[in-house]
């Protein structure tokens, strides 16, 4: 369920099916609750009815046209992403709400369109709102200044460095949030408890999203600790064991503490490893004789270097605590681990420019990689 509730509300079409239906609800009641607010305003109101249907099917027409031509612009935006950096960069633009708020405006501007359309065709022009006209144009200027914007956006991000930094930021956010536990956090040598219970899948995917607040109050509840098996970003197979507890566990209980872990068919975008590898699967792009951009490898090797600083701020950790005794055990690959991975990976594809091996050289030293 939890992984269901993910995936809808990270979909391109979740906010942009919010805002149509809220259009649509609007068209709604100006039809059941005609207003005549706009009667005290002569020269804005208009009533005629051939008047009404020309604005009306002028709106569908047009902003029909800027729907059509912004969704073309956003594929080929997908399209250059997936030719020239990596397609699992592309959950990260399809997550930008800025460009589902734009296709929601248009889009919702043609449901109020038609459904107005519709009431001028089933019924007297003394029951038609003078404000249904007047809202359309209203509509379509917004919409207008809407793609105006849109096609700002989209030009900025099919730049290479709009689309690493914002990658960048990603993984940021995901360090800054494990931060925000520090208090929270330490690392035990031996971990407490026997383990009793297991918790299993019957699907498999991603470990794509832990709630762990919620897993710590239902260890505080019911007087049980749990240790995470997997590692977050982690493929989990059918029946493989993700979480481990320290007492057996009931129907209700074991129901509870699955609706907090998500295992889905989408590579998790907010784990931290996960950010590192889509910067190395960019930077080893850049440098394929395919693509042949160097200058793409350097600027993602730059950020990388970047997220390891703030990675060694992450404290050594394996056990996640509360004062009422609380206990979640997880941990993050450490991070030697991590460098090895990341400076091994790009070594081997590198190793042939002397302008990007010398980089990666430089990179180490920084890091203090011998």
């Amino acid at each position: 369920m939890l992984a269901l509730v993910k995936r809808i509300y990270n979909s391109i079409s979740f906010v942009t099916v919010l805002i149509a239906l809220g259009y649509g609800m609007i068209a709604f009641l100006l039809v059941i609750f005609p207003t005549d607010i706009l009667d005290n305003f002569p020269s804005v109101a208009i009533t005629d009815i051939e008047s009404i249907k020309f604005i009306l099917s002028f709106t569908i027409g047009g902003i029909f046209t800027l729907t059509v031509f912004s969704y073309t612009m956003v594929m080929n935006v997908l399209n250059r992403s997936i030719s020239n950096y990596s397609p699992r960069l592309i959950p990260l633009i399809l997550h930008e709400r800025h460009h589902q708020i734009i296709l929601g405006a248009t889009s919702g501007t043609i449901i109020y369109s038609l459904i107005m359309a519709v009431q001028i065709s089933s019924v007297n022009v003394d029951e038609l709102s003078s404000l249904a006209a007047p809202l359309a144009i209203v509509m379509v200027a917004i919409c207008v200044f809407l793609f105006i914007y849109f096609i700002h956006s989209v030009s900025q991000s099919i730049h290479v460095n709009y689309v690493v930094h914002r990658s960048y930021l990603n993984t940021k956010k995901s360090i800054q949030n494990i931060l925000d536990m520090k208090a929270d956090l330490s690392f035990s040598k031996e971990i407490e408890g026997d383990w009793e219970d297991t918790v299993t899948f019957d699907s498999c995917g991603y470990l794509n999203y832990i709630r762990l607040q919620k897993l710590l109050s239902i260890s505080e509840k019911h007087k049980v600790q749990f240790k995470l098996e997997k590692q977050m970003g982690a493929f989990v197979l059918i029946d493989e064991v993700v979480l481990s507890a320290s007492k057996p566990m009931d129907k209700k209980l074991r129901d509870e503490v699955k609706r907090c872990i998500s295992v889905d068919r989408s590579e998790p975008m907010n784990v931290v490893e996960i950010g590192f590898k889509h910067l190395v699967e960019v930077a080893i792009k850049g440098s394929s004789p395919a693509i042949n951009d160097p200058g793409t490898s350097l600027i993602a090797v730059d950020y990388l270097i970047q997220l390891f600083i703030l990675r060694r701020t992450i404290p050594n950790f394996n056990k996640y605590t509360s004062r009422k005794g609380g206990c979640v055990y997880f941990e993050l690959i450490p991070e030697h681990t991590l460098k090895e991975y990341v400076f091994k990976e790009m070594e081997t594809y590198m190793k042939d420019d002397p302008i990007l091996a010398e980089k990666l050289a430089t990179s180490k030293r920084k890091l203090a990689i011998h």
